[in-house]
């Protein structure tokens, strides 16, 4: 049985290089709007900006990383990769469990 307690997660995703900076903060809110809108709250979202990546995808060879740390309810985590996993705008997107002590390495 799943577990109704909000558990603090952080996704690191991806969004194409070819947008504007505009463009980038509109993905960025529609991700954070999709978790409120699931029942979760943002604790911080970070932007790290255009990095190269370490290898192509879908022929692109660098993308806007964004780091965001939430808590969210488990149950409503796989409709938050479903939903990453459809837009244009992010081409690639980890969600891992946040672990409250561990280094930031991105």
């Amino acid at each position: 049985m799943a577990t109704s307690i909000n558990k603090p997660y952080e996704v690191v995703y991806i969004v194409r290089p070819n947008l504007d900076e505009d463009a980038v903060d509109r993905t960025v809110a529609s991700v954070e709007e999709f978790i409120k809108a699931q029942g979760g709250t943002i604790e911080t979202t970070d932007k790290k900006g255009r990095r190269r990546l370490a290898y192509e995808v879908d022929k692109m060879r660098d993308g806007f990383f964004v780091l965001t740390v939430f808590h969210m309810k488990t149950e409503s985590v796989a409709a938050l990769k479903r939903m990453m996993t459809i837009s244009e705008d992010i081409i690639r997107s980890l969600i891992v469990v946040h672990e409250k002590d561990s280094a930031k390495t991105l």
